[in-house]
């Protein structure tokens, strides 16, 4: 995907975030790795990094993290973040620092991190992982959930853990990060088709429901 692309799909998710907003000593979320990650076809995972990449942006937000920044663009190959294109686009933004999460999947087993950075030095300040008993590919949401519950603790973030909400299925979470996609490339049937698809498979999916609701679905 093209780095105006993922600028497009970055600024469809962010319109998501009701919490967000801009402050020089903000925290953005840069995207999710999903290089090396086995078991579902890469189009899903590459869907999947854009669904968790508000999900963990929503999460900061809803606990209160300081200036929550919307995601900047990515860049490169799929699965992978373009940190230099990341860091740029934080710090136009106005936040302090980045997040760079990190999903590996083999078959179902999963490992959830994110690295916290510095914005305008890319120096690494601390690695954060979720609960350790969360290890399979249906508790995604639940890592997030642990992931912005970790990161409130690090100085800078801010905000309050919160207890984590239920699940979401996977199937809901990579028709949610479709939804963008399609839409960024102008196919609005496309990603009303993938957030209604998204709301069947949860129907308590509010960030699914609000997408829906913006491109008219």
């Amino acid at each position: 995907m093209s780095i105006w692309r993922q600028t497009l799909v970055a600024l469809a998710l962010a319109s998501t975030v009701a919490s967000a907003r801009i402050t020089a000593q903000g925290v953005t979320v840069g995207g999710f790795e999903t290089h090396g990650s086995v078991g579902l076809n890469r189009a899903d995972y590459q869907a999947l990094g854009l669904a968790l990449t508000t999900l963990l942006t929503e999460q900061l937000g809803e606990r209160g993290a300081t200036g929550v920044v919307p995601a900047p663009a990515q860049g490169g190959r799929a699965g992978r973040v373009d940190l230099g294109a990341a860091r740029t686009a934080a710090t136009s933004a106005g936040a302090k620092l980045l997040v760079v999460g990190s999903l590996l999947d083999q078959y179902g087993d999963i490992q959830v991190e994110a690295r916290l950075i510095d914005a305008s030095t890319g120096k690494p300040i601390t690695v954060v992982r979720a609960d350790p008993t969360l290890v399979k590919r249906e508790q995604l949401a639940e890592a997030i959930a642990s992931l912005a519950n970790q990161l409130t603790e690090q100085p800078g973030v801010g905000g309050s853990p919160r207890a984590a909400a239920s699940g979401i299925p996977v199937p809901a979470l990579v028709q949610f990060g479709k939804g963008p996609e399609a839409e960024a490339a102008g196919d609005r049937a496309a990603a009303q088709a993938a957030f209604r698809a998204a709301v069947r498979a949860a129907p308590g999916f509010t960030s699914a429901t609000a997408a829906l609701r913006r491109v008219g679905g």
